[in-house]
């Protein structure tokens, strides 16, 4: 009949208007009391728009945050998407373990191609080939152009020195060495959510070993997961 049926007390009755779906929205309201103002990282942000699990909010809710994103032509896309908006800043640049300059591979633009193959561009070029091998196209249709590598420790400074409430990571299988290297154990973002559809079963397993000794509880959803602290009991 189209009925939602809540207490009026619950966290959630604020955002009737627009019902969270899936894992990461559900989370983010059971961990977080207001979703107004919160602070974010983003890293491979894309667009700002395709398949982006945090544009509406950081338009609805005023979040505050970084953007990383290393490709030129999906960066002045991004920019775009989020202009006017306050109490945010871009990172032209891909996060790696050392900096310097990587090279990434993407399909040829102006293919026809699904929309989620715009979100492909990665280190890996064999995983690319595979996929488009998948989609009917050669390797012909694969290029590739280096980009400005930074680390965490640049990220971070460029994001201040405020608790990061929400950090998001869709690096197309390289989610899980990034997160590895975040020295999470004295940064502990309060909820992550990264695409683990890239890793193998093993390491997926081991690195929710890890997080789970962090103190994080873990859901996976399709291809991602998201992991997150409760704040303590009073």
């Amino acid at each position: 009949m189209g009925f939602v049926v809540v207490r009026t007390g619950h966290t959630g009755v604020r955002y009737l208007d627009n019902p969270p779906s899936g894992a990461f929205n559900q989370i983010l309201l059971s961990v977080f009391e207001n979703l107004d103002g919160l602070r974010f990282i983003q890293v491979g942000a894309n667009d700002g728009v395709r398949a982006d699990p945090i544009y509406q909010k950081v338009r609805l809710h005023r979040w505050r945050g970084v953007f990383v994103e290393p490709l030129p032509i999906y960066f002045e896309q991004l920019r775009r998407n989020y202009a006017g908006l306050h109490g945010l800043q871009f990172v032209n640049a891909a996060v790696d373990l050392e900096p310097g300059t990587r090279r990434i591979f993407q399909l040829r633009p102006n293919l026809d191609v699904p929309d989620w193959a715009h979100g492909l561009p990665t280190f890996d070029l064999p995983r690319l080939q595979t996929v488009a091998r998948a989609l009917g196209l050669s390797d012909q249709d694969i290029v590739s152009e280096e980009v400005q590598a930074v680390t965490w420790d640049e990220i971070r400074t460029t994001f201040g020195d405020h608790p990061c409430d929400v950090l998001v990571v869709d690096a197309e299988g390289y989610d899980i060495t990034l997160l590895r290297a975040a020295n999470l154990d004295r940064w502990r973002p309060r909820v992550i959510l990264f695409e683990h559809g890239c890793a193998t079963e093993a390491d997926r397993l081991a690195f929710y070993g890890e997080l789970l000794r962090l103190g994080y509880e873990i859901s996976s959803d399709t291809q991602d997961t998201v992991a997150w602290q409760r704040p303590p009991a009073p």
